[in-house]
This record gives C-alpha cells, structure tokens and sequence, in this order.
C-alpha cells in the first residue's frame, strides 16, 4: 500500500542562511507525522540538517540542480523527479522559504486536487490573466511578470501520478520552460499557465480555496483565518510579517 504524502525538502547550495534554519527547524516539528525527505545535490554538506534531526532521508540528484532556484526548477519540470518518489501518491515540495501553520496534510491529500499552490503576487491583481488569454498564451514579458510573482513561493501539494502524466504529454512545452532563459521561477509559470491551458490534465482549486492552502507571509492579514502554510518568507522581510511578530520566542 502506497504512502498518503511524503514532504520534500530542497537544499540549495551554499549554505543555509538562518531564517531558512529556522523554517528547516519548524518544518521538522510541524511535519514529523510523515515521511520526510530532503533532496539535495551529489555530495552536498548537510550539516546544519544534522544538527536538527539526527537520522535523515536523503535522495541525491545531479549537483548542477542545487547551484541556484532557477537550476532547481529544471528539477521540478522533469518527471524522473517524480518518478523518484513514486511509492506515494503526493509530494509537498517544501522550500525554505515558507512556514506550515498546522499540519492539515491529511486533508488537503483528500480534497481531490492534483496541484495546490499559493497564486503568484501580481503588482496589480485584477490583471490576471483570464481564460481566453491563457488560451492563446501570454508574451515573454507577461510571463515574466507572472514568474516575478512567484519569488519565495515554494510550497505546492501535488499528485504524483498526475504531475507526471502532465509532464510527459506537456514534454516539448516543459523542456522549452526548461531552458527559458530569464524566466524566473520558470517551473511555477509552466503548472500555472500551460497544465491547463488546452486540456485539464490537473485539478486545481478555486482562488478562494488557495487561499485557504497557502497566502504569501506578506500579504497575510494578522487576525483573519490561517491558511495551511505561509510562504513568500525571507530573511529580508521575516521581520516585517505580522505573523512572526506575535510567535513564542522558541518558534
């Protein structure tokens, strides 16, 4: 019987700062009722890892994919990835960039969605594309507007079966998103716009559903309901999230 949800954990290279070593630590608390794993390139140092959890699951990919977040979403658009992990049916890929309030795992696997993110944070949020233009397609410079978007944005849910099958049909779409030079976040920009653009290949929530998965920490008004996790966090504007104000010294 195949596992429910594995969490996986990217290490990029160089080293951890430490809010990522802080959002490491909470995640290891939060998260230690499922398998936990971190992916990381051929002969990484995974020290600081080791200083929080002394017996550690580690899957090694080529190092080239952990030199930079662009290299690792090339990564992500791969389906051998997927593959990798294929004795579960979901993957909650876990940067360290975002902060899981309460462990709803179990319930967001049971919802019936294939991919679960945060939506990008658009300067002007009216201006999402709508379905005629995702239809047609957007220019390289919408595109890159939607990419910007997603910066620190690095927690998705999704179903491994579906991923890959979407992939493998998507395989010259995903491989020119690939090697889309100066794309950022080229990996988000192909599930948000090109999964669906012409036939459903994944379920995907409503706005007000991803609402309730994940909001950028920013954004997230102190006070109204907490989604699943919070993301879009850095150490360059930790300090100023409401959120993080309010937790116990020992979070």
């Amino acid at each position: 019987m195949k596992e429910l949800v594995t969490v996986i954990i990217p290490i990029l290279e160089p080293q951890i700062n430490p809010t990522e070593e802080k959002l490491l630590h909470h995640a290891l608390h939060v998260l230690s009722g499922h398998p936990i794993i971190f992916v990381a390139g051929e002969g990484a140092d995974l020290s600081v890892v080791r200083e929080h959890a002394e017996h550690i699951d580690v899957v090694h990919f080529p190092k080239r994919f952990f030199e930079s977040r662009e290299h690792l979403g090339q990564l992500l658009l791969m389906s051998d990835f997927y593959d990798r992990f294929n004795w579960c049916d979901f993957l909650l890929i876990h940067e360290l960039n975002s902060w899981v309030v309460k462990d709803e795992l179990h319930y967001w696997c049971k919802q019936g969605y294939d991919y679960l993110k945060a939506g990008p944070a658009l300067p002007d949020p009216g201006a999402s594309p709508g379905f005629l233009k995702r239809i047609s397609g957007l220019s390289d410079d919408e595109k890159r507007v939607i990419g910007s978007g997603y910066t620190d944005n690095g927690l998705y849910l999704c179903r491994i079966e579906r991923m890959t099958a979407a992939l493998k049909s998507k395989r010259s779409v995903a491989h020119q998103y690939r090697h889309s030079a100066g794309l950022p976040y080229a990996d988000s920009v192909f599930w948000e716009l090109e999964a669906n653009r012409f036939l459903p290949h994944l379920r995907k929530p409503t706005e007000i559903v991803r609402s309730h998965f994940a909001q950028y920490g920013v954004r997230y008004q102190d006070g109204g309901t907490l989604p699943f996790a919070l993301t879009g966090i850095s150490r360059n504007n930790i300090q100023d999230i409401p959120y993080f104000k309010n937790l116990p010294e020992t979070e």
